[in-house]
């Protein structure tokens, strides 16, 4: 101390004109101004950063962020930057409408189909029933007509005897067509002939086609059905005479001996009915497989569309959730570049101050043992203080300006085993024991910087020092694989109380720390080592308890 008394003496006389003037000089705040100017341009105008450039590009960088987070909120309600619906919700609906057009179409075609397929099978009784009352009026005429007034002189079909002539002819002809309730109807639409003789002499059984038939040139086919088409097409099956095909046809006097003869009168009207039910059920369920075979490849088509425009709905929410989740990083990682490169202006620029203060405060530490306890005290306070500013300073410098990774060959294990070497004092001092698994005496080759890595492992094995206090085991696993890819593997288990499970995800993030005097920036810099290196750092919490972290690093080749 004796080296540093005239200077305190000096203070205590007043000193020099320089020492009065900086004692006279006024206290200032380091966010007050100096000499009329800012304290910050100056720093700024140390990294070539004008005050006015400064503020641009500051407005710039703010108006910058607030686009992308404005483009994030607009990509999370599915819209783009032009506003446009980014949704899949107008296919949806046009997927809807088109389900509905298919139906109505489908309704439409399979009533067009029936009918057809109706026409078609009717047609064919059609042309039965014109045969057959064209046969029956032939067979009338030549059979019973002219006989009858051959003999009597004129019909009277009350007369029993040619009642029973005509029923015979009728019956005959008939018989096994499955024909019923054949009539015959006089001018004035009276029954004069029915297979059921209760209705002779009745008019209440002439339709409208009776009178249209004495004026047609051919026969008149009408449906009578026992319940509506609808009903009868929800019906699984249909009873017998459910549908009957009523022939209306003229009976007219045959003088037809030359082709260009014109037809005879109209002596009465014939009419029969024929059971359709089978032929009409036919063509409902012909009607029914098609709107069934649409309607069923309609819904298929509909049920994959939706479930395509689903899967590209959750895949475009899935996309946009990726794009924010980029978005936001990506103005994270450029809050921390600026915030790392504030830190690195600052941390320059402490540094060369915090060397002079650590080697004054250790020269003065070596000169004080004249000094009174107190100012040892205080001399080894600053000395540490400022040794671990230091190391602070040195991590902000190593996280915001990383070393350029070296690609050399380098034995980890080597590497491994100079780290554990350095610790070896601390450890016994701790009661702490290393336990070597694997294949720790090995070369593990690597491609890498030597310097980096043994900082890595530096770190690794220090935290675990400090995270298990007291007396406890460290445990290093080494080990090579060659498959999937060639890798070597170290693994550090340590008996501490493990890493807290809820903060797990942020344990690598900067400036995160669970210690009072930690900086949270030990693991974020290993992760950059390693990841330079091209490997993976993985932390985790051991089964039987304690921390453990994996450290993957390409082997190199031999």
């Amino acid at each position: 101390m004796e080296g540093f008394s005239p200077s305190r003496d000096r203070a205590r006389s007043g000193g020099s004109a320089e020492q009065k003037t900086l004692d006279a000089a006024p206290e200032v705040s380091a966010d007050a101004p100096r000499n009329g100017k800012p304290a910050a341009p100056a720093l700024e105008a140390a990294n070539g950063i004008t005050p006015e450039k400064g503020q641009s590009e500051r407005e710039n960088e703010k108006k910058a962020a607030k686009e992308k987070i404005s483009f994030a909120l607009a990509a999370l309600s599915g819209k783009d930057n032009a506003g446009s619906v980014r949704s899949f919700g107008f296919v949806r609906n046009l997927a809807w409408m088109a389900l509905a057009l298919t139906l109505i179409l489908s309704g439409l075609v399979a009533t067009y189909l029936g009918n057809t397929a109706s026409k078609t099978l009717l047609k064919k009784n059609h042309d039965f029933a014109s045969l057959l009352a064209g046969n029956l009026n032939n067979q009338i005429y030549r059979r019973f007509t002219l006989p009858t007034i051959s003999i009597f002189g004129r019909i009277a079909l009350r007369n029993p005897e040619q009642y029973k002539q005509l029923d015979q002819i009728i019956q005959s002809i008939i018989q096994g067509l499955h024909v019923d309730d054949v009539r015959i109807f006089s001018h004035d639409h009276t029954i004069t002939y029915s297979t059921n003789p209760s209705e002779l002499g009745s008019t209440s059984f002439a339709s409208p086609s009776v009178d249209a038939a004495t004026t047609a040139d051919g026969p008149i086919f009408n449906i009578d059905s026992g319940i509506p088409y609808w009903q009868a097409f929800f019906r699984l099956s249909l009873p017998d005479d459910t549908f009957r095909m009523r022939t209306t046809y003229p009976l007219r006097i045959e003088n037809r001996l030359v082709a260009s003869a014109t037809e005879g009168p109209v002596m009465g009207v014939l009419e029969f009915s024929q059971d359709v039910t089978k032929d009409m059920a036919s063509a409902i369920r012909f009607q029914q497989l098609v709107l069934a075979v649409t309607l069923l490849g309609s819904g298929m088509l509909m049920g994959v569309l939706l479930f395509l425009v689903r899967r590209a709905e959750c895949a475009l929410a899935a996309r946009m959730a990726e794009e924010q989740r980029l978005l936001l990083e990506l103005h994270q990682h450029e809050k921390l570049a600026s915030m790392g490169r504030v830190v690195a202006s600052i941390a320059h620029e402490i540094r060369n101050p915090l060397g002079i203060i650590s080697s004054s405060a250790e020269l003065l530490l070596k000169k004080a043992d004249q000094a009174s306890p107190g100012t040892s005290k205080i001399l080894q306070a600053i000395y540490d203080e400022t040794k671990r500013l230091s190391r602070t300073v040195s991590d902000f410098l190593d996280y915001a300006r990383p070393r350029q990774v070296k690609q050399e060959p380098v034995d980890a294990g080597f590497v491994l085993a100079q780290a554990m070497a350095f610790l070896a004092p601390e450890m016994a001092i701790r009661d702490i024991g290393i336990v070597r698994a694997g294949q720790l005496d090995d070369p593990l080759p690597v491609l890498g910087d030597k310097d980096l890595l043994y900082r890595a492992f530096y770190n690794i094995m220090s935290n675990a020092i400090q995270a298990m206090g007291g007396s406890g085991t460290l445990t290093i696993t080494v080990s090579r694989a060659e498959k999937p890819v060639p890798e070597v593997l170290l693994v550090f288990h340590d008996s501490g109380p493990g890493f807290p499970e809820g903060q797990m995800a942020q344990l690598l993030d900067p400036f995160f720390t669970t210690k009072d005097d930690g900086t949270g920036l030990g693991l974020p810099i290993v992760n950059n080592i390693i990841t330079g290196h091209g490997g993976t750092l993985t932390l985790a919490n051991a089964p039987e308890g304690g921390a453990e972290v994996r450290i993957s690093l390409p082997k190199a080749a031999n």
